[in-house]
């Protein structure tokens, strides 16, 4: 026996030489057994070495880096999560695409307006009054109004919102009848939009002796969701 040789080093030497016996790329993946697997070499990963399948503990912040790209690739069955936390504390900078289900884009708040002050004469032709330009798809909520200069002679004048797509499809109406008198004409509604199109304002009068539509406007906002009477 060799006496400068102890009986603990003895196994360490016999993996040493059974390994340079292999070739290289044998040795490397036997190597990185040991290592992840543990082997015998490490039971937690303050040191250095993290074990897979494992709970691992750590004593200061791990970090990893890709010099190449994404650092970490998460991934797994279909409905569990890839990641699990145990805070509900804010992660600075971490950004994500989804928010119970939606996107930036859906959850961004959008909308528009028209305003049309001048005086647009009716008839008993429907006239567009004041309108949106092309809205993102969503739910809006939709308010529409117009003073009406009803003149003697003209039965009534009417408003109403319509959207672009369907400029004559009256999704709810406004107006009255106050001949030679002045009325408003005010239309409230839940509107579905699809992508592109657009929220208008239209008026019409029972007759053509030059009644008037003064200060038309139309305001949407878009809302993420809207209970009661369903969404025209």
């Amino acid at each position: 026996m060799n006496p400068t040789t102890s009986p603990a080093t003895k196994p360490r030497g016999r993996i040493a030489r059974a390994l340079r016996s292999l070739h290289p790329a044998a040795a490397s993946a036997l190597t990185l057994a040991f290592v992840i697997g543990g082997a015998g070499l490490a039971d937690a990963a303050t040191g250095g070495n993290f074990i897979l399948g494992k709970a691992n503990s750590e004593s200061s912040a791990a970090s990893l880096s890709n010099s190449k790209g994404t650092p970490l690739s998460l991934s797994a069955p279909s409905g569990k999560a890839p990641l699990a936390v145990n805070r509900t504390t804010m992660v600075k900078n971490l950004n994500a695409n989804y928010l119970s289900g939606l996107t930036g884009t859906q959850l961004k708040a959008t909308g528009g307006d028209g305003i049309s002050k001048t005086a647009i004469t009716l008839s008993g032709t429907q006239v567009q009054v004041a309108g949106i330009g092309a809205l993102p798809a969503g739910t809006y909520y939709v308010t529409a109004t117009a003073w009406l200069d009803l003149i003697a002679g003209d039965n009534y004048a009417l408003c109403y919102i319509a959207r672009g797509s369907a400029p004559f499809a009256q999704l709810t109406t406004g107006g009255g009848n106050s001949p030679g008198g002045h009325l408003q004409a005010a239309e409230t509604i839940a509107v579905t939009v699809k992508a592109g199109d657009r929220l208008q304002e239209w008026c019409y009068a029972g007759g053509s002796n030059g009644t008037a539509a003064i200060n038309a406007a139309i305001t949407a906002i878009r809302i993420l969701s809207s209970t009661g009477t369903p969404p025209a």
